[in-house]
């Protein structure tokens, strides 16, 4: 690294549409950076994108990723092979765990010529957090990511929740932009907004674009949201990916596209160049310095013995932003499940507990579980500990608790859990033990899950150390 400029500062196609200046500042850069005494901190410091000028009627596409998912190994090679680069986000804390992108391919993805960008520590939203926990989960992703070599100017918000309060802290994480979800037209929704965001765009830190692709759209559409684009006089159109599937997407991967028509769309937009279409990353697009990481603010002292009660809001009444979502916790799951939450006052004690209503379902799973988030209200866990979770619940369908745990890269991985727990027509007790916590947890998350149709209400969640088994972890 030292010496040199990361190769997607440099052009992989001709200069003749964006202007000289987009391409030779970066390689007259890259000259002068070789046999540059810098260390590689300083150099990194050093580097800077121009910023995108476009000309009357031109469009730039930037084709992103997010999640961090494995099979975007694919994508890579395939816009390699085109002479393309896409931008992707990832979650620094779930980098190298079965299913995602490792830490090894980001830097291949890197000397290849494409951007890597954040996308928050375990992929939390943001919104519903404590400031602190916002910048832990914005700034820390930023500094892991920029410690282990990578580059990192552009940020995507997980899910597209942001609000002012969230911006801010992306900025003061010392980003460039940020991109949202939505905000330009379709021809099903926000008929009222542009087809493209423009250059530079109204605002860095709430970039728009089309919402995630998702399984059921055709090469027609996604064509569509780029010829749309170019009638209205050009601009700028970001567009979001996830999954690429090698067959058709199953029912499970809504943000998924299948492999044949995503190589299809990038061989149309690829021939696109000669019209003044063109893909560019989103730094590329955004332009800047790279500047210095900012840490997160550290966490209460980790010395304070731990309560007996480890879980915080365990009765689910406080909900300070009004999302219906208590703090502390998060309503999750995935599959392919027709679903609905329910703020309800029908609760064991106190005023308000959740209701969770599953109407239709094929597979995975819906669930309350205590927020993972980097430690402000996950509990930590102790090697070899069990730790013992109650609830108080009502249920048409049979639960279960399930418990993930925090790796040290900050990622969730799902660890154990219950039986099923009988249905019952009025609140009733149930608890669970979990095995002794493995060496790889520094965090812990626990609740109550449906895998069946069903509802479940669920109030008084309890959670306690049980100390060490006699028994090694795993």
């Amino acid at each position: 690294m030292a010496g040199t400029m990361p190769p997607f500062l440099r052009s992989s196609r001709p200069a003749r549409a964006f202007g000289l200046a987009l391409f030779v500042f970066p390689f007259l850069m890259a000259l002068a950076c070789q046999g540059s005494a810098l260390s590689e901190p300083e150099e990194a410091l050093e580097q800077q994108s121009p910023r995108l000028v476009l000309e009357p009627g031109q469009l730039v596409v930037s084709l992103t990723f997010d999640d961090a998912r494995a099979s975007q190994v694919n994508a890579a090679s395939l816009l390699e092979a085109r002479g393309l680069r896409g931008t992707f986000f990832v979650s620094s804390g779930r980098l190298g765990i079965p299913g995602y992108l490792t830490l090894a391919q980001l830097r291949s993805f890197q000397a290849a010529g494409h951007e890597v960008g954040g996308h928050t520590v375990s992929h939390v939203q943001l919104p519903p957090l404590d400031v602190d926990s916002q910048r832990r989960q914005v700034c820390d992703d930023r500094v892991a990511l920029m410690n282990a070599g990578l580059r990192v100017t552009s940020f995507a918000y997980p899910s597209g929740a942001r609000d002012a309060t969230t911006e801010q802290v992306v900025i003061g994480c010392n980003y460039n932009s940020a991109r949202e979800s939505g905000g330009l037209r379709t021809p099903d929704s926000c008929t009222s907004c542009p087809y493209a965001e423009t250059v530079p765009p109204q605002d860095a830190f709430a970039i728009r674009n089309h919402g995630s692709i998702q399984r059921t759209q055709t090469l027609a559409d996604l064509q569509g949201l780029v010829l749309r684009a170019e009638s209205a006089g050009g601009g700028w159109v970001p567009i979001a990916f996830h999954e690429i599937c090698p067959g058709p997407c199953p029912s499970s991967e809504t943000y998924g596209i299948n492999v044949s028509t995503f190589t299809a769309f990038l061989d149309w937009l690829a021939a696109r160049a000669s019209r003044g279409t063109f893909v560019r990353t989103v730094d590329q697009v955004i332009g800047g310095a790279v500047k210095p990481p900012v840490n997160g603010p550290p966490l209460p002292d980790a010395g304070t013995p731990p309560p007996t009660q480890l879980l915080a809001n365990p009765s689910l009444e406080t909900d300070s932003n009004g999302d219906g979502a208590p703090d502390c916790w998060q309503r999750g799951g995935y599959g392919a499940n027709s679903y609905s939450w329910l703020r309800t006052a029908d609760a064991h004690s106190g005023s308000w507990a959740q209701r969770l209503s599953l109407t239709s379902y094929s597979s995975g799973d819906r669930k309350l579980i205590s927020l993972q988030d980097l430690g402000a209200c996950a509990p930590p866990l102790t090697t070899g500990h069990r730790y013992k979770v109650s609830a108080w619940y009502k249920a048409t369908a049979a639960p279960l608790f399930k418990a993930y745990y925090r790796n040290a890269s900050g990622g969730w991985v799902w660890w154990a859990q219950s039986a099923l727990l009988p249905t019952r027509g009025t609140y009733g007790y149930a608890e669970w033990t979990t095995p002794p916590a493995p060496a790889a947890g520094r965090g812990l998350s626990v609740g109550l899950a449906l895998e069946r149709v069903g509802t479940l209400t669920m109030d008084d969640f309890r959670l306690e150390d049980l100390g060490p088994s006699p028994f090694a972890p795993l």
